[in-house]
């Protein structure tokens, strides 16, 4: 069993979509405040604790309400979403990364995230080049705290292909880390091929390899996290998995508990 990351950092595209599952209607000008509201509801759970949760990736709009300091009262840290979306290649958009630093320092995250998504294996070269650029730019930065960068290059759960991939992706990946001069967390798709990524996790230059629910339940998301040795999670809609805005908080609460004690259980 180990403590997890809570992945809370739905952007403004992805919120409508939280917000449906919850259960709660929503308009473009109030689905960020009301989306802040669930997540607060989520934070302020029995076993939302740092017992539980070390860390929570959140999007900038999450920051800008406060959500920092209160996860800092419960010691967990904030870590800051600060790419702006992907091309059709699987590369980040272009950002400016030294503004988000700046914000992630004035607002004092302890580290950043970058989600690229692999569709196909030739993407795998071009995302891994730039993530591993990017986390080189974050490590040397002279900032206080310094930034610990979250490499996601995502593999999509219903991809025909997710193995064949994934293999690929392992392979640059310790090629990437071999040359890399920093530390840097790894969340990654939960392989097809158990501990697929066991040498990536006693690699020097990463601090944790996480997984990424990707779109599994909490059910399928927890058993394939357990089958792999020394990997913790990074859920997000595994973690939120039957949490309806309508819920007494009691209801709400025995969820999200359920919820938390499965995935501390499946982390390795």
């Amino acid at each position: 069993m180990s403590r997890f990351i809570a992945a809370m950092d739905h952007s403004g595209g992805s919120t409508g979509g939280v917000l449906e599952r919850y259960g709660e209607s929503y308009t473009e000008e109030d689905k960020m405040p009301k989306v802040h509201a669930m997540r607060l509801r989520m934070v302020n759970s029995p076993l939302f604790t740092s017992d539980n949760i070390w860390a929570a990736i959140l999007y900038q709009d999450t920051v800008e309400r406060g959500m920092v300091p209160i996860l800092a009262s419960k010691g967990i840290q904030g870590y800051l979403k600060i790419d702006s979306g992907c091309n059709d290649d699987g590369t980040l958009k272009d950002f400016d990364l030294t503004e988000m630093l700046n914000y992630a320092v004035a607002n004092k995250c302890s580290g950043t995230k970058m989600r690229s998504i692999v569709k196909e294996i030739s993407m795998v070269n071009a995302v891994l080049n730039q993530q591993f650029d990017l986390a080189e730019e974050i490590h040397g930065k002279e900032l206080l705290p310094r930034m610990m960068p979250i490499i996601e290059p995502e593999v999509p759960i219903d991809h025909p292909r997710k193995g064949d991939i994934e293999q690929v992706l392992c392979a640059y990946l310790k090629h990437k880390l071999d040359s890399f001069t920093g530390k840097c967390i790894l969340k990654l798709t939960l392989p097809e091929v158990p501990n697929l990524y066991e040498d990536l996790i006693a690699h020097p230059n990463v601090h944790k390899v996480v997984g990424l629910s990707g779109g599994y339940s909490t059910g399928e998301a927890c058993q394939r996290l357990s089958t792999n040795i020394g990997m913790s999670a990074s859920f997000s809609r595994a973690l939120s998995e039957n949490l309806l805005w309508g819920q007494t908080m009691f209801e709400f609460n025995d969820q999200i508990n359920d919820n938390i004690k499965k995935i501390v259980a499946a982390s390795g």
